[in-house]
Order: C-alpha cells, then sequence, then structure tokens
C-alpha cells in the first residue's frame, strides 16, 4: 500500500492577498491535491511529480515554505506548502486557465482556514 502526501500553493493576488490551492467538489467544499507516494518516492518528490503532472507548473519555480501533518480520510498524511515565485499579470493568467482546466482553483485565506479546519492539522511531520 503506497503513503499519501498532500500539497498546496501560494498564490500572492495583484491586490496581495495569498490564495491557496485546492480542488473544488460538487458540494461546495474543498480537497486538498493529494496524491500516492511510490515506493522509490520521498513524500517531497511524489507531491512535486502529481504539481508537475496535474497542474503543468514548474516545479522549479516554487519555493517550500511549510510541512506539517494532517489526518485525510483516518490517515497520517504529509503535508506540503509551496510559494509560488512572483511573476507578471499575463503568466498568471494562462497558469489559472489551466488550473482551472484540470479542475483546481485559488481559495481566499478564509476558504482555505474552513478546509483546514475540517483537518487535524500539527507542525509535526509524519514521514512517510
Amino acid at each position: 500500500m503506497s503513503a499519501k502526501v498532500a500539497g498546496t500553493i501560494m498564490y500572492k493576488t495583484e491586490q496581495g492577498q495569498y490564495d491557496f490551492l485546492v480542488q473544488p467538489q460538487v458540494d461546495a467544499s474543498y480537497k486538498m491535491l493529494v496524491t500516492n507516494k511510490q515506493d522509490d518516492q520521498t513524500p517531497l518528490a511524489a507531491v512535486l511529480i502529481a504539481i508537475q503532472a496535474q497542474l503543468n507548473i514548474d516545479v522549479n519555480e516554487l519555493r517550500l515554505i511549510n510541512l506539517a501533518n494532517i489526518n485525510l480520510e483516518g490517515e497520517n498524511v504529509s503535508f506540503f506548502v509551496f510559494q509560488w515565485g512572483a511573476h507578471e499579470a499575463d503568466f498568471y493568467t494562462e497558469q489559472l486557465r489551466i488550473i482551472s482546466e484540470a479542475g483546481f482553483r485559488f481559495a481566499n485565506p478564509s476558504e482555505f482556514t474552513e478546509l483546514l479546519d475540517k483537518l487535524e492539522v500539527t507542525s509535526v511531520p509524519h514521514l512517510n
């Protein structure tokens, strides 16, 4: 059985607010980007591969800013938070379109906090 890992990306809007990558659900709730870690991968590698494959984001432009542990469906899961590098507005317009087509979007901090409130978050990572 492979372990799950999760992640999000912080994106600085034109207004200077940080929004967070989420996957909207039919019931108006959100999920994290979650993937399975293969035996030959580290948790960090697994989440970066998922970000690159699912969202077509150049992972070299992401900076790891936090690593925590969350309880996701009864499983202890490593949770990575990345910050996206600064770019011109045109760059983000295209990237946000690609992200939307992949079924993801960026949620404002209060929406993201609602998601985190549903998860047991600790600052001590579970190294799977």
